[in-house]
């Protein structure tokens, strides 16, 4: 087995010479949607766990696409462990309440628990509760570092699966008053995407024999690699279409 990326290809005359597997990573090919949280910095992309947390998952995606959560503060971050966000009611950029945020909610009930044998790792997404299990209700937060100290106490709904890079800029809190923000980022825009996939990842198949033909695990489907004199990238014949590695 081999381990490609976007670097392996980044060669104009770059090409795989090793027959067998070879994994390209990058988002998974199987997700359908995502949810978007636009920063100044970037877009930050999160896989939602219907599965494991519906009615989280509902409740996130409800107010993303009603706009609710467009311009709310990160108004507690700790560096080196998370930053929490989706205070609706007291956090908004317009109405912002510094001494109360962090103590609302959406204006929708508190959710019953969903706490499932997801695993709090860096890029984690989980619900914000006060001592009581079932008071989640808008506010979340996202892990800087693995924190499985948290594990079926808080419920997972959702992995960053790109863009953490952004999340790590979000400026960070006061330590003292338990990463309380002063003078806060902004979630700019929340929306749930349909995603297209546009770009090649998972695991390929190919010999010395049949190349530059690769096998597509992900969708069962034959591949033409081309590289040359342009950005390396394949022709799906099951979508008929052209793919970049990213």
């Amino acid at each position: 087995m081999a381990f490609l990326s976007a670097t392996t290809f980044g060669d104009d005359n770059a090409s795989p010479h090793a027959d067998g597997w070879f994994y390209i990573p990058g988002l998974d090919r199987s997700l359908e949607e995502c949810l978007v949280i636009e920063l100044d910095y970037g877009e930050v992309w999160i896989e939602l766990f219907a599965e494991d947390s519906p009615n989280h998952v509902a409740r996130i995606k409800e107010l993303a696409n009603n706009g609710s959560f467009d311009g709310v503060a990160f108004h507690r971050v700790i560096e080196g462990f998370m930053v929490q966000t989706g205070d609706v009611q007291f956090g908004k950029r317009e109405s912002f309440n510094s001494s109360l945020v962090g103590t609302g909610g959406s204006g929708y009930p508190d959710l019953r628990s969903e706490f499932n044998e997801r695993i709090h790792l860096r890029g984690t997404c989980s619900m914000a509760r006060s001592m009581a299990p079932d008071s989640a209700n808008s506010q979340f937060f996202i892990c800087l570092e693995n924190s499985t100290f948290l594990d079926r106490q808080y419920t997972v709904w959702g992995q960053v699966v790109r863009g953490m890079e952004y999340v790590d800029s979000i400026k960070k809190g006061n330590e003292s008053e338990n990463g309380k923000v002063e003078d806060p980022d902004f979630m700019k825009t929340v929306r749930i995407r349909q995603l297209e996939h546009e770009e090649i990842s998972g695991w390929l198949y190919t010999t010395s024999s049949c190349f530059p033909y690769f096998f597509d695990l992900a969708t069962k489907n034959w591949m033409y690699f081309q590289s040359g004199n342009e950005k390396p990238r394949f022709y799906h014949y099951g979508f008929k279409k052209w793919m970049s590695v990213r």
